[in-house]
């Protein structure tokens, strides 16, 4: 065999560097080289001596940029990623220091009065239990066990915790569902945004919810091969984010027919449908107890929330969730026309049977919610804790988004600056109105000094301004003297009659019962109105103090003194 023959695998009139010689990376297995002579010879001219050669194939390339299958070189720097977004995250949340919003104060005073109830069975005296949407013994004792072992670093380092397991989460079980290529970069986008920077350093209910979602989530995605009775392992995760922030019934749809379609490969029509239903099932009777389930079904974002315009509430939409969101329903679109891309590589089993029908009832199922949330709000014409209860929907989005981000980049990493491009975007964005979110509550430094400055052992006080002065006011005066005008005052005037709600602070205004009176231009627009009327006709205050945010948001601060 001549030396020339035994190197030349390429045919006549081809270079071994002709593009229509290389495989198409996105085709479908092998390619091979087309010859003039019968397939499995060579022609005479390349083989003189007649001897027979094993045909020329180019092997089939994997679709993905590393190695395949479960190589320990794939998992260690899928890990090593993974850890690299996790500190991201964690640092993004913990440059944002500011004094506790009235919402985490509140729920800090509650938390300690139920933790104090529930371990010494002290009496509950504050009215702030009302403003926790949510359940009085999950969360508050939390908040408040973090409260008295640090303060608010205690409960903001909490709902860290909570949103670092939830990133975790979120990894696997898109892992699952697609590979780890598209769980690196779901969870990429999903770390910087707003949403998650936030409410990953703010003491609210929203924090665990939202990780109680994903744990629901996950075990959905962990269960759908098996047999169908498991998908009830889902139902106590979801009945306990229900049950911990009200909010979290927006992501209670998309859970049910999440079960539906991740057993779709695995299961017929008939077994699919039995899992959503026993994990909906679960869940209502999860939620009887205690009235839980009414609770969470009347409940509304509008409930104790500021009211906003159509306008307003889209336009934080599309700041705080707008791009992410395109992403997910890009990358929905792009994964129903076309799976032969690196979503499905399997690095464990074999890829599962799936159609178009069915990849798009899967990316609509886990983008829906990301566009219930905003619609919502506009349906309640209200933009309080938006930025709160967006966190759902970029959760169960994120897989869709990753989908997004790795079919802008292509097979074998074709288009990184793209990608890269895509990211900072995000990240930028989430800096910024981080950042903005935790300078755009009005001045409470000044509030607290003006408060401290009038406030009496033994005087009694209306406020709009939930939990602010019961936390940092504590050595000054007790919660009970604190009266939250969000959720009305019961009086009993001069005459005998009893008052209750808006009426009942009206009529304690009028009659001079209180000391001081603080509004706040946030709170519900029918009390802050009447509250205004009524220290204006009542003759026995005088305004002492008013100011706004110094960054210009609309919120201000109004004190009044009883003179």
């Amino acid at each position: 065999m001549s030396t020339e023959s035994a190197f030349s695998p390429v045919p006549h009139g081809r270079s071994a560097h002709d593009p229509a010689a290389e495989p198409d990376p996105d085709g479908p297995g092998a390619v091979a080289v087309d010859s003039p002579a019968a397939p499995g010879t060579a022609s005479a001219a390349e083989n003189p001596d007649g001897v027979e050669l094993a045909p020329y194939t180019i092997p089939r390339v994997p679709a993905i940029g590393w190695d395949p299958g479960t190589s320990p070189r794939r998992r260690w720097i899928a890990r090593g990623l993974l850890g690299a977004v996790l500190t991201v995250q964690a640092a993004l949340s913990l440059r944002l220091l500011a004094a506790a919003h009235p919402d985490e104060a509140a729920a800090m005073v509650a938390g300690r009065q139920q933790l104090a109830h529930l371990l010494h069975g002290t009496p509950v005296t504050t009215d702030l239990v009302d403003r926790v949407h949510g359940s009085p013994w999950l969360y508050p004792p939390l908040a408040g066990a973090a409260a008295d072992a640090n303060g608010i670093w205690g409960t903001r380092l909490l709902s860290l915790g909570f949103a670092l397991l939830t990133t975790v989460l979120l990894y696997s079980l898109t892992r699952r569902l697609f590979n780890e290529r598209v769980a690196i970069c779901a969870i990429a986008g999903y770390a910087v945004l707003q949403s998650t920077v936030v409410v990953g350093f703010y003491a609210a209910p929203e924090s665990l919810a939202v990780l109680l979602v994903a744990l629901a989530a996950w075990t959905t995605v962990f269960t759908a091969g098996r047999h169908p009775a498991l998908a009830l392992l889902a139902a106590p995760p979801t009945a306990l984010a229900c049950a911990t922030a009200y909010s979290a019934a927006f992501a209670v749809p998309a859970l049910v027919a999440l079960a539906f379609a991740c057993a779709r490969p695995y299961h017929r029509v008939g077994p699919a449908a039995l899992r959503s239903l026993l994990a909906a099932l679960g869940t209502l009777v999860l939620l009887l107890p205690y009235g839980t389930l009414g609770k969470v079904a009347g409940w509304s974002p509008s409930r104790g929330n500021a009211p906003g315009s159509a306008g307003s509430i889209l336009l934080g939409t599309l700041q705080w969730a707008g791009l992410f969101t395109v992403l997910a329903v890009a990358g929905t679109i792009a994964y129903a026309r076309r799976e032969q891309m690196p979503e499905h590589d399997a690095p464990e089993k074999d890829p599962l049977p799936t159609t178009r029908g069915r990849r798009a009832l899967l990316g609509a199922v886990l983008t829906a919610t990301a566009l219930l949330v905003p619609a919502a709000h506009l349906w309640t014409g209200t933009s309080g804790a938006l930025f709160r209860h967006l966190g759902y929907g970029m959760l169960l989005a994120a897989p869709l988004a990753g989908v997004g981000l790795t079919r802008l980049v292509g097979a074998h990493f074709r288009h990184p600056q793209l990608g890269i491009l895509v990211w900072v975007a995000l990240l930028a964005l989430g800096l910024e109105q981080s950042a903005l979110r935790y300078q755009n509550g009005p001045d409470s430094g000044r509030l607290l000094a003006v408060l401290r400055a009038h406030t009496e052992p033994q005087g009694r006080y209306l406020t709009e301004v939930d939990g602010l002065a019961e936390y940092y006011l504590g050595g000054v005066s007790k919660p009970e003297q604190w009266v939250s005008a969000r959720a009305g005052t019961d009086y009993r005037d001069g005459a005998g009659t009893e008052h209750h709600g808006d009426d009942g602070s009206v009529a304690a205004i009028r009659d001079g019962w209180f000391t001081m009176v603080v509004l706040d231009s946030t709170a519900p627009r029918a009390t802050d109105r009447a509250l205004s009327e009524a220290l204006g006709a009542a003759g026995h205050y005088r305004l002492v103090a008013q100011f706004t945010s110094p960054t210009g948001d609309s919120s201000t601060y109004k004190v009044y003194l009883k003179h």
